[in-house]
């Protein structure tokens, strides 16, 4: 029977010789979950999916992957996953349509569901017919979102996969996932897109250096930020001081605080203040991305 988590790698380490690829690594994904991977580059993120499809074995640790041992069942958990790889290349020699043809009938598929991927992803029939090594990075990376989708998987393991896309084309992206998700598909993406991951994830991995720093929600991450405050006062207000907050910058009648925790504990001492506008930018993944990196000489 399948257990609770779609994938499971515990204590996952990779060396090449006397480098480490990733380091006693561990994190569990559901079924049904948009799982960001996120980290800078070289920092593991593409070694560790290379282990989850068993193209590495690792120097020691376990994956499970639908609750099966990846090692003895590598052929028929791969059968169930779509996979796009960082740096998409297929067969030069192929125009995309033929690739595509070839590969609909290793997969048994029906061709019509590429067909409505290529549209949705603004690739016109002139574009399949050119020859792969002819196409433009971007529409090669769509050939690659197309052939990860088109057969249906349950999972999806799609490493840096907006890259190169137009802004509309990374919107559509998106809607696909989210389609592809409410279907009750599952995905596992790597990114060091902090906006993307933000956007689009409910819970985050973070890497660095082959270890995993940090694996929280999103929401998480978020409640635990330092938060921003920005007040604008009444001409009258002249100095102010806010308990539970730091005034970081002040300029005219706008002031700056940061502060920790719940906003609820702040509003009361807000309520006596004299304010005209209060502003709570939300943080973003940036920031918290930073907080993790920061304070290390190394990077």
């Amino acid at each position: 029977m399948e257990n609770h988590h779609f994938i499971s790698a515990l204590n996952v380490t990779k060396y090449f010789g006397k480098v480490t690829g990733v380091n006693g690594i561990s994190f569990a994904v559901s079924r049904g979950e948009i799982f960001g991977f996120l980290g800078p580059n070289g920092s593991g993120k593409t070694t560790t999916i290379r282990l989850l499809l068993d193209l590495l074995r690792p120097s020691q640790g376990k994956i499970e992957i639908f609750g099966l041992n990846l090692h003895d069942h590598s052929l028929d958990i791969r059968k169930r996953c779509g996979y796009l790889p960082g740096n998409f290349a297929a067969y030069g020699n192929l125009t995309g349509n033929e690739f595509l043809t070839f590969l609909s009938g290793l997969r048994g598929n029906d061709l019509l569901v590429s067909n409505k991927l290529a549209d949705r992803l603004g690739t016109t029939f002139a574009d399949m017919d050119r020859k792969i090594r002819n196409l433009s990075h971007g529409t090669q990376q769509k050939l690659g979102i197309i052939q990860a989708f088109m057969h249906s998987p349950e999972l999806l393991i799609l490493d840096e996969p907006t890259l190169g896309l137009d802004p509309l084309i990374q919107y559509e992206f998106y809607e696909l996932l989210k389609e592809y998700q409410a279907n009750g598909g599952t995905v596992f993406l790597s990114s060091h897109n902090l906006s993307e991951v933000e956007r689009i994830c409910h819970r985050v991995a973070i890497i660095r250096k082959g270890e995993i720093v940090k694996v929280e929600s999103i929401e998480n991450l978020r409640r635990k930020m330092k938060r921003k405050l920005i007040l604008t006062m009444k001409p009258e207000a002249g100095k102010i001081e806010l308990e539970g907050a730091r005034l970081i910058s002040s300029e005219g009648h706008r002031f700056e605080f940061e502060f920790n925790g719940e906003i609820s504990a702040l509003i009361g001492n807000l309520s006596k203040l004299p304010v005209a506008d209060i502003i709570f930018p939300e943080p973003d993944l940036q920031e918290i991305f930073m907080n993790y990196y920061k304070g290390r000489n190394d990077e």
